[in-house]
């Protein structure tokens, strides 16, 4: 009975320390697209599209010496208020770290094309949350 009731304890102890060697999987990231002036819940905090202050990325049909960009602002709520300002081209800041998430800013809807003006109501961001 001493015997059965050592192995048990053994086999008891062998279990917890092998889950404990299990390594975390990372959660992969989350895509979200958020119209202009909407607002999403994620993962404790609230993420909201306010504005765009800046769209000058090269219109499709014509051409242009650089890429252009496009800047917007998102309010972040739960973890204390920030603005995060967060832009299109790559040579600007594209991730903004708030509450142990990373938030990118993958695409700005639509893009814009030769002679026509954007309706800022018609703006999507699509961002990235990673954990």
């Amino acid at each position: 009975m001493k015997k059965m009731l050592l192995c048990c304890g053994c086999l008891a102890v062998l279990t917890a320390s092998c889950a404990k060697d299990k390594p975390e999987v990372p959660t992969p990231p989350k895509t979200i697209e958020l119209r202009y002036n909407a607002a999403a819940e994620e993962d404790g905090f609230r993420i909201q599209f306010a504005a765009v202050t800046s769209d000058s990325r090269c219109p499709t049909g014509t051409q242009c010496s650089w890429a252009g960009n496009a800047e917007i602002v998102l309010e972040l709520t739960g973890d204390g208020n920030q603005a995060a300002i967060l832009n299109t081209n790559s040579q600007f800041q594209q991730t903004y770290r708030y509450s142990d998430h990373n938030i990118t800013l993958k695409e700005l809807k639509p893009h814009p094309e030769a002679n026509q003006t954007i309706d800022v109501n018609s703006y999507v961001a699509v961002l990235t949350i990673e954990k």
